[in-house]
Parts: structure tokens; C-alpha cells; sequence
């Protein structure tokens, strides 16, 4: 299961830290677009589309995601996923319970992953072998949470010191690793940001570590030629706040996932 380049690096790299206080109960729609300079010659083209479904309770969250590829990334990775997670909120935080991936072969076939988070273990459904050099041990898999899980925490923060300026672990079946959120920076909103009804922005630089659970050991080429910059902004005056864009430099051209979309709605 290559999640890592199906969500994480492409595009649920955003991610963020719990809220100070509970915000209200409300539901989020997303639609993302990503974007490929390739080789950096041709222009920017589709290569990618996100789009996230999220009830944030004040006690429980849960949220679905889809990821598709198209033109020249579809040639490379096809990616056509569909997945889920819901679980408990507690300190104003998403907690990982049940995470649901299901992904579509090129034969059409289509393979499922359930994964539970209980108190002692991480049981996956089917199960699953130790793999990787090294395999992910039970401690660690226990202090990560799912890429979806992680997604959700975006709509709890409370504000840029609280999205920027933390490490967040991510296992997702297979493959163990961080995404290291750097300082946040403040962002005056643009025009497009604005249309969206942002009302403030920050960034910050993303570093992704590989920890456990790679053919590779830790440390090979990624892919990654950049540091990955990604803004986040709050919708409204009391709104929650979103991921906006992700850039980087990758192995195929310039990259970049941006928010094209929002709904807000009570939930």
C-alpha cells in the first residue's frame, strides 16, 4: 500500500496540532486540485484530485477522503483511493480508531485495509507482516495515527501556533513516518485565498522523515528535492482553519496541491 505517496506526500501533508478551545460541531466539504511542472518545461497541468468529506464533532470526528490521478502522474502512479476514519475527540484533539483504505488495482481488482487502534495494539484487518528494513515495531505504530486521522485535526486548531511548530507521526498499514512542521511565518491572504473566505494565513516548511516499514532504509532518495512549503488559513472571523497549498520540488517537476473549494456548515 503506497499511501505515503498517495496522501501523504501528495497531498495530507497538512496537517495540525489540537485546539486550545472546542470549537463548535460543524461539517467541512473540500476539494483539492494538484498540480505538475514537469521536468519544469511543459506549464502547470492537473495530475491530481482530493476532496474531503469531515464531520467535526465535539466528541467524536469522522471523515472520508478521495484521491485520484490523472494525465502524466496517472502514467507514472496510478492512484485511485478511497478512505476513512472516525474515532473518539479528546483534549480537543482527533484520536485514531478505525481507518479504512481501499485502493483500486490496475487490473480493476480492488484491495481493503482496516486498520483499529485498541489500547495495547494496532490490528490490521487483513493482517499484515512485519515489513520493511526496519518493520515498524507495536510501540511506534501505537504513537502514530492514521494519514486521515491527522487530516482531521486541520478543523480543531485553534490558530497558526497551534497548526505550525510540531511533528506529527503516520502509520498507515505499512509504512511509518513524521512530517516535521516547521515555525509558522504569518501570510497576508491573496486575492484567491480571499474568494475562499480566508480571513488569515501562515506557512511553514515541512520536512518528511521516513521512520520504519520501507523497502529502502531510511534516509534514500524520496523523491523530495525541496523543502515542502504549506500554507494553512482561517475561513471567516471565528471559522476553523484549512490547509490552503502544498508545494515542492519532486523527482517529476514542481509540484502543488491547493484548495479550489469550501463548505462550511453546521453539523
Amino acid at each position: 500500500m503506497q499511501l505515503r505517496t498517495a496522501l501523504a506526500a501528495a497531498a495530507l501533508a497538512l496537517v495540525a496540532a489540537p485546539a486550545a478551545a472546542q470549537p463548535p460541531p460543524r461539517k467541512l466539504e473540500l476539494s483539492y486540485s494538484g498540480s505538475l511542472n514537469a521536468l519544469h518545461l511543459t506549464g502547470e497541468v492537473k495530475v491530481l484530485a482530493l476532496h474531503v468529506s469531515e464531520q467535526a464533532g465535539a466528541g467524536n470526528f469522522d471523515t472520508h477522503a478521495d484521491l485520484h490521478s490523472y494525465g502524466l502522474l496517472r502514467a507514472f502512479k496510478r492512484i485511485d483511493v478511497w478512505t476513512a476514519a472516525d474515532g473518539p475527540v479528546e483534549a480537543g484533539l482527533p484520536r485514531p480508531h478505525v481507518f479504512d483504505f481501499i485502493e483500486t488495482k490496475k487490473n480493476g481488482s480492488r484491495k481493503r485495509t482496516l486498520l483499529t487502534w485498541l489500547k495495547d495494539k494496532v490490528v490490521s484487518q487483513p493482517p499484515h507482516p512485519a515489513f520493511g528494513k526496519p518493520p515498524p515495531t507495536m510501540a511506534q505504530e501505537l504513537s502514530a495515527s492514521d494519514p486521515v486521522t491527522q487530516m482531521s485535526r486541520i478543523a480543531y486548531a485553534a490558530g497558526s501556533g497551534s497548526i505550525c511548530g510540531h511533528s506529527w507521526r503516520f502509520f498507515d498499514g505499512v509504512q511509518l513516518y513524521d512530517l516535521q512542521l516547521g515555525p509558522p511565518a504569518a501570510d497576508r491572504p491573496t486575492p484567491r485565498d480571499k474568494a475562499l473566505g480566508v480571513t488569515e494565513a501562515a506557512h511553514c516548511v515541512v520536512r518528511y522523515v521516513e521512520v520504519a516499514g520501507f523497502r529502502h532504509k531510511p534516509g534514500a532518495d524520496t523523491g523530495i528535492r525541496s523543502a515542502i512549503s504549506a500554507r494553512f488559513g482561517r475561513l471567516g472571523a471565528a471559522g476553523p482553519w484549512v490547509a490552503l497549498t502544498l508545494k515542492a520540488d519532486t523527482l517529476l517537476g514542481d509540484a502543488q496541491v491547493q484548495l479550489d473549494s469550501v463548505r462550511v456548515s453546521p453539523a
